[in-house]
């Protein structure tokens, strides 16, 4: 058979077709298995089309969701799965992925600008979707450099935080003075941080902790969305609008 053109053409269609899946690119038509919201608005950032997430919307705090029986079948017909291995699920999940040969993620779910285009970088790596990554990248730190510039008047206040919201208060300008988790909210810990007089008391919607605090001390509270769900956030986006606008508000309203 002569070779001509359109032959050549052919073969190189055919030899870059062969080398994306030799190197387990993903394709529009591929599904990507989240375990919660967070590590599927990771995922759709980074590039995947369709993402499943085992997480049902009304469950209040994410990471203490247990799988189902029936919620393994949610990997059928996946490619990958992402998660963040804090998740109660996640042993259980990783071991339904891998006996099933699907590529598995492991991000880390920590609430800040820097921290998500990290994990959406390193998802996108995985997945080759790194020109979906560069585009999502480029309008979100132009959203995130107008937030940070609307959150400079109150840089330096002193804040007590949920541990779920450290990171976010760090990069929101505030001198955190103390921290509070789930496993140390005792009675001492609430008044000693109330005795460190914060200007803003910030917890978290899935966990509460600290209203004490601010009653306290009276000065402003918020509670912020950690996992996409509240306040009709989906998105990473959505999460730093909310969370930027909820401590804005409180200190506004001063």
């Amino acid at each position: 058979m002569p070779i001509t053109r359109n032959t050549v053409f052919l073969y190189v269609a055919v030899a870059a077709a062969l080398a994306m899946v030799a190197r387990g690119a993903f394709t529009r038509g591929q599904i990507v298995v989240a375990s919660m919201p967070l590590t599927g608005a990771l995922a759709k950032a980074a590039g995947a089309q369709e993402v499943r997430i085992l997480t049902p919307p009304e469950v209040k705090d994410p990471p203490g969701y247990e799988l189902l029986p029936s919620d393994p079948a949610q990997l059928n017909g996946a490619s990958a799965v992402v998660y963040a291995g804090h998740e109660k699920m996640a042993p259980k999940l990783v071991g339904a992925a891998k006996g099933r040969g699907l590529t598995v993620v492991q991000v880390d779910t920590t609430i800040s600008p820097e921290n998500f285009i990290a994990q959406v970088r390193k998802i996108a790596g995985v997945f080759h979707t790194e020109k979906d990554e560069k585009t999502w990248e480029k309008g979100f730190l132009q959203r995130v450099a107008a937030l940070k510039s609307e959150l400079v008047p109150y840089s330096g206040r002193k804040a007590v935080v949920h541990a779920q919201a450290e990171s976010f208060a760090a990069w929101a300008g505030l001198t955190v003075v103390q921290v509070i988790s789930s496993g140390d909210a005792s009675p001492q810990t609430i008044a000693g941080a109330a005795a460190k007089k914060p200007d803003i008391v910030i917890d978290s919607v899935h966990a509460p902790l600290a209203k004490s605090v601010a009653d306290t001390v009276r000065c402003p509270y918020v509670s912020l969305v950690i996992f996409p769900g509240p306040e009709k956030t989906a998105t990473l986006e959505d999460v730093l609008d909310y969370d930027a606008g909820q401590v804005i508000k409180a200190f506004e309203s001063r």
